[in-house]
């Protein structure tokens, strides 16, 4: 017993040595030839070689100890008390695999779903449950079990070979690295571009892992299940990733936050699903994979269970975590990163609910558009102060092109922001925002103003420039209406995008 244990003890470290010469490999590639170019011949012929070697491959393992992977992703780890029902369909699912139940369950924010295998200090290894909170309240029980299952497939080696160890290990290593080293000149930029070269040279091995746990799963709950559950999934991450930039980055920058995020998401996934924008998503090859799995079906040994509704059931008291996961919802990425700067994203921001936030939201993007505007105008030759009479003056002179090729792509949007800041300004017409960022212009009957196509229509020509201001006259918008940059409502002083405080 003792001899088996100490053999697989030194297995393990020579694993990790492998791990840390590979890792080391450009520094070693370096230092060998600064060293044959310092002492010429008998570099390699003194010992000095393998002398500077074990050197680096030293300081590279003390910084992969410091840096890398043997932090858990920012999130909120739960015990099977606090989450009996999420624990036992954990337990079920690696039942169904087959393979060992994780060591823990961390809900973070994003729409992932993986295990992270944490390495404390030596080879031992703790393999994690990483779960975007949002998942539960957006798949189905059964889509879920599945998703779950991919993720638990790749626990179904303990001991997994060198190459995926280099590989799969290793990323998160180099990635740690480079978080630990941004912002710190060039060997911040020189870690960020090696962890970028290593994914890329490792980008095989990790899809390898990757289809292999689809197999795994494949292999409980049969193809066509997993295939559903991987495409929903892709689906519902492009989603959130277009929520977090079409809302919760805006949001931020105007000094706001929704109270519900995930109340929000769902109303902001209807939307999308009614305008027909809802996409599968390519992130990740998921199709490739998708395809893949399809080519060599599985029956599975059981179709997976679950109800067919989501809704949040699976946790307990979803409320009182959403107080917990919150912050993680609104400032991590689907790999549970915080980023540089940490929770500061979050200082000082403001807590609305629903109706308060998304009027504040929208008003804010549209006022920023519409500055933004503003200064492409004055640089086109409007006077100061940029009024919406000056920007219109401009296009009855026929300087439409001239406008757009100063500001953009966007300029008829902005034209559009610019003209609605104006409408709701003047009392004339009444903001109904939604949860997509943005929000239509009504009159006092509720009917829509089309904002954008006479935006369109005045960019277009002098006629079209001229008919857009007489129809500001008759509905009593003023022209002198000048477009300020948006202010920030976070308590404190903070920095908004347009560069004003």
């Amino acid at each position: 017993m003792g001899a088996g244990t100490g053999l697989r003890a030194l297995a393990g470290v020579l694993l990790l040595g492998v791990l840390y010469v590979v890792l080391a490999l450009p520094l070693l590639f370096v230092a060998f030839v600064t060293g044959a170019i310092v002492d010429q011949g008998r570099f390699f012929t003194s010992g000095a070689a393998v002398l500077w070697g074990l050197a680096v491959v030293a300081l590279v393992a003390l910084l992969l100890e410091l840096t890398g992977p043997r932090r858990l992703p920012a999130g909120l780890a739960v015990d099977a008390r606090a989450q009996p029902v999420l624990w036992e369909l954990v337990e079920d699912v690696a039942a169904d695999l087959r393979v060992p139940v994780p060591d823990g369950i961390v809900l973070t924010g994003g729409a992932g779903c993986e295990l992270r295998v944490v390495r404390r200090p030596g080879t031992w290894l703790h393999r994690h449950l990483v779960l975007g909170a949002v998942l539960p309240h957006v798949l189905t029980g059964r889509r879920l079990r599945v998703a779950i299952a991919h993720a638990l497939g790749h626990g179904r080696r303990r001991r997994p070979p060198l190459a995926d160890r280099i590989a799969c290990h290793g990323v998160d290593a180099v990635i740690g690295l480079a978080e630990a080293l941004a912002g710190n000149g060039g060997a911040g930029r020189a870690a960020a571009r090696y962890a970028v070269l290593y994914r890329r040279v490792t980008a095989p091995v990790v899809g390898f892992e990757e289809r292999a746990a689809d197999r795994a799963a494949a292999r409980a709950y049969g193809t066509d299940a997993v295939a559903d559950a991987l495409t929903e999934l892709a689906r519902v991450r492009a989603d959130w990733d277009r929520f977090r930039d079409d809302v919760l980055t805006p949001a931020a920058e105007a000094g706001c936050v929704p109270s519900d995020p995930i109340a929000g998401f769902l109303a902001f996934r209807d939307l999308r699903a009614a305008w027909g924008e809802v996409e599968a998503g390519s992130e990740g090859g998921m199709a490739d994979r998708v395809e893949r799995l399809l080519a060599r079906p599985l029956d599975g040994r059981g179709a997976p269970g679950g109800a067919d509704l989501a809704g949040g059931s699976l946790l307990i008291e979803p409320l009182r975590l959403l107080a917990h996961v919150h912050p993680y919802l609104l400032v991590t990425d689907d790999d549970g990163h915080l980023g540089r700067h940490g929770f500061a994203a979050l200082d000082g921001l403001v807590t609305l609910p629903e109706e308060a936030f998304l009027e504040h939201l929208v008003g804010f993007v549209r006022a920023r558009r519409a500055a933004a505007l503003g200064i492409s105008a004055r640089r086109a030759g409007v006077e100061y102060p940029v009024t919406l009479g000056g920007v219109l003056a401009l296009l009855v002179e026929g300087r439409g092109a001239e406008l757009a090729a100063r500001h953009g792509a966007d300029t008829a949007g902005a034209l559009a922001a610019l003209l609605g800041c104006a409408w709701v300004e003047s009392g004339r017409g009444r903001s109904r925002p939604t949860w997509a960022g943005s929000g239509a212009v009504t009159d006092h009957l509720g009917v829509d103003l089309d904002l954008l196509g006479w935006a369109e229509a005045a960019l277009a020509g002098a006629p079209g420039a001229r008919a857009l201001r007489e129809r500001l006259t008759a509905a009593g918008v003023s022209t002198y209406f000048e477009p300020r940059p948006p202010v920030s409502i976070a308590e404190g002083e903070r920095e908004t995008v347009v560069g004003h405080r």
